[in-house]
């Protein structure tokens, strides 16, 4: 029998598995007109990745900096943006993932009149960041580390389980594999592990219930998510009636070593 879940400082535990709920995050900000809540990373107990709830407000610019040790993913959840990725400009929307490699300058701006919400994640626990003085850009459309959305379909991944893969070795990734899966009433995708890197799974609309080890019904609410540690079993199905979107997030490349289980 698994531990009763427990509460403390926004962290649910189910055994070993952390649940980060987004109502119950602090928020953090590194300029004004930026906020954050940390959902997964070093000081939540993941080991090998960092993902960042990001709300901007309208005509807010974040400086030019780059990660020496990392690259980034910035996915769009709403919003307009503009995004500088090494001397490129170029503008990005709802659904659209932008990947900055590691060691490439980049910055992004909210050019709409609403606040966007970003889903930023590392493939490490420990990003570093160096500021950089701003560059002469030229403008023109998303380059080959950009995934459009409008320009892309997603796939049958199980019966009732569409599938959009953003970011892997087909953009430019060096160690990150990330995919959005969206989920019909009464869909399941199977249960297995991963030998060798945990996942990050960060529900992004709707109700999942989520399998842990021995536990099979773990609720996750949009803006929740839990990061299951190496060699331990999960899935996500739709209990639901509703449709649900969830982020699957591997920081390794794909297609991303896994062994199904019942």
């Amino acid at each position: 029998m698994l531990l009763v879940l427990l509460w403390q400082f926004g962290l649910w535990k189910v055994a070993g598995m952390t649940i980060l709920r987004r109502a119950d995050q602090k928020e953090s900000s590194a300029m004004e007109g930026m906020s954050s809540l940390m959902m997964a990373g070093a000081s939540t107990g993941a080991s090998m990745a960092t993902v960042g709830d990001l709300t901007v407000q309208p005509g807010v610019k974040s400086g030019y900096h780059l990660h020496p040790n990392t690259e980034e993913a910035i996915f769009v959840v709403e919003g307009e943006m503009e995004f500088r990725i090494g001397s490129s400009r170029f503008r990005a929307s709802t659904g659209d993932c932008v990947l900055a490699p590691k060691g490439i300058g980049h910055g992004l701006e909210n050019v709409g009149d609403s606040p966007a919400r970003l889903i930023t994640i590392y493939p490490t626990a420990d990003p570093e960041r160096e500021a950089l003085d701003d560059v002469a850009y030229t403008d023109g459309d998303p380059g080959a580390t950009v995934f459009v959305r409008s320009d892309n379909e997603p796939y049958e991944f199980m019966a009732g389980v569409s599938r959009f893969d953003m970011v892997g070795v087909f953009l430019g990734a060096a160690s990150l594999y990330l995919s959005e899966l969206i989920f019909e009433p009464g869909s399941i995708a199977p249960n297995h592990y991963h030998p060798g890197h945990e996942e990050s799974m960060f529900c992004l609309e709707g109700e999942l219930n989520a399998v842990y080890a021995d536990e099979n019904n773990v609720l996750l609410s949009a803006g929740d998510c839990f990061t299951c540690e190496v060699g331990i079993r999960h899935g996500i199905y739709n209990a639901s009636s509703t449709s649900a979107r969830l982020l699957a997030i591997h920081p390794v490349l794909n297609p991303p070593p896994r062994i199904d289980v019942d």
